[in-house]
């Protein structure tokens, strides 16, 4: 048995009362809402209506709000969305906390330290490539599509105050700096290892929109 239009649109409606509206996730939680209403009015013999209060039951632990540590208390998603966003993110996650400790332990080991850096002609590429990744991470902010909602879009949203801030502190620390050593290289990997996740979800916050073909 397949559902009617206006029984779909019921399903519909109580999405976006559940803030299903992440474009990469509502079509598969929407199909296999509906495929389970079906099973149930064939399989139990109910109605429509007895089948999908049923299914209302069983899905609304997983498309209730929540928030989790990973992202920060300030950002809730439905706990579908966030369960996904953890999976896209946590790989990203672990190489940022190695982009700083894998320099600062290496460096550091060494005893790594050149005094007054800002004096020497080299400098200008730490500078150079600073600039670059605040462009860029600028460019992003400013261009990335804020009407259609994915779960990568959100993990921007997670991760933009705190990039941003991070790379101000980064431009303006590296003008005064007068000794380059294991935790301040750390610190710098870090930050451009920041701007290139947030590519990463950015690019793919663009093909989501694209994939679903929406614009």
């Amino acid at each position: 048995m397949e559902l009617s239009k206006e029984q779909i649109q019921q399903v519909e409606n109580y999405l976006n009362s559940k803030n299903i509206t992440y474009i990469d996730l509502r079509t598969e939680v929407l199909d296999h809402i509906v495929s389970e209403i079906e099973d149930k009015i064939i399989e139990n013999e109910v109605t429509f209506h007895h089948a999908f209060a049923i299914a209302k039951q069983n899905w609304n632990p997983k498309l209730e709000e929540a928030t989790s540590m990973f992202f920060g208390l300030g950002f809730s998603a439905p706990k579908i969305v966030i369960q996904k966003a953890k999976k896209v993110y946590w790989k990203q996650y672990v190489f940022l906390l190695a982009s700083y400790f894998l320099p600062f332990l290496l460096l550091t080991h060494f005893n790594f330290k050149i005094q007054n850096p800002t004096d020497y002609s080299s400098f200008i590429l730490f500078k150079g490539v600073t600039i670059l990744s605040f462009v860029a991470f600028i460019y992003m902010l400013v261009f990335r599509n804020y009407k259609l909602k994915t779960t990568y879009g959100f993990v921007l949203k997670s991760q933009s105050l705190s990039a941003f801030i991070g790379l101000i502190v980064l431009a303006i620390f590296f003008t005064k700096l007068k000794e380059l050593n294991g935790i301040n290289i750390g610190i710098f990997c870090t930050f451009i290892y920041t701007t290139f996740s947030y590519f990463h979800f950015y690019k793919k916050h663009q093909e989501a929109i694209q994939k679903y073909k929406i614009s």
